[in-house]
């Protein structure tokens, strides 16, 4: 779409995000952002919630621009707010894993990232997956990675590595009760016992359980797995790792503009790009709302 220079920035970063890095990116994303001729104010997040409730009145008060500066989490948010506005949404990476920044081919480096993004040089409008009334970037995840999620947050404090998914996942294993989920969308209805919604091809940084997914796309991709054991889900993942599943037995796999996903075990979390949303019964579908990336 055709793209223009930033005229003022909001800088909206998370100090707590990543191991070492989340509070000078901050500075350094404000810094680029005035080299690059825009006016800049930093605005550092102090919890949860924080960076959705500022992107979405950066418009009101005078912003073109709102630069997420954290993770995935972060950029998780300020996309929540700032869609339905016109305000450019730009991602500067200084989290865990970066895997929007890493879809969106934006620079790695804090200061290339927000000057890439107040420059202007490209940008796409989307519109969002949205689960209920929250938005979701990259993925959806149904059942396993949200159990193990939920169980890593609930027995740690403090910053989270990769090597702790790592670890969770491992446990999650031994924990997750591989519960029937119901998944109904474009007319049919499968069984699974996980599954991942996909808006993005990426996830957890080297997998492609929905290697056909795009953020510019109408659809989600659905990738339901029908293991009923651990065994059973470890001897599929090595394909993941190049969508090599797709089509192989244990493996359910659509194109659709709406599901609804539900189970009569009464405790199956769902994630959004990374973030808890609570529990199914939950509908998904593609959000009416538009939001501009710069990438």
């Amino acid at each position: 779409m055709p793209a223009r220079a930033a005229r003022r920035v909001m800088v909206v970063a998370n100090p707590a995000a990543g191991l070492r890095r989340g509070r000078d990116a901050g500075e350094a994303a404000a810094s680029a952002a005035r080299r690059a001729g825009a006016r800049s104010e930093l605005v550092r997040t102090r919890g949860p919630g924080d960076a959705r409730r500022l992107a979405a009145k950066a418009w009101a008060e005078g912003f073109d621009t709102v630069l997420a500066v954290g993770g995935d989490g972060t950029a998780h948010e300020a996309a929540n707010g700032a869609a339905g506005t016109p305000v450019v949404l730009g991602v500067v990476p200084s989290g865990t894993m970066n895997l929007l920044a890493r879809v969106l081919g934006v620079p790695m480096d804090p200061a290339g990232a927000a000057e890439s993004a107040v420059l202007g040089r490209r940008r796409i409008a989307l519109r969002p997956g949205k689960a209920g009334e929250t938005l979701f970037l990259l993925m959806a995840g149904i059942g396993f990675d949200a159990w193990v999620l939920r169980e890593l947050l609930a027995g740690r404090r403090g910053k989270v590595a990769f090597r702790h998914y790592v670890l969770g996942g491992l446990r999650g294993l031994l924990t997750y009760p591989f519960p029937t989920i119901r998944l109904e969308m474009s007319g049919e209805s499968v069984d699974a016992t996980a599954a991942i919604v996909g808006r993005a091809p990426l996830y957890g940084g080297f997998l492609r359980p929905t290697p056909h997914a795009a953020l510019e796309s109408d659809t989600l991709e659905v990738c339901g797995f029908t293991a009923r054991s651990a065994g059973g889900l470890l001897r599929i993942l090595p394909a993941l790792w190049s969508g090599a599943h797709i089509g192989r037995p244990g493996i359910v796999d659509r194109s659709a503009t709406w599901l609804k996903a539900s189970s009569e075990h009464p405790d199956i979390p769902v994630q959004l790009d990374g973030e808890l949303a609570g529990r199914l019964p939950m509908e998904f579908a593609i959000s009416d709302r538009e939001l501009v990336l710069a990438r």
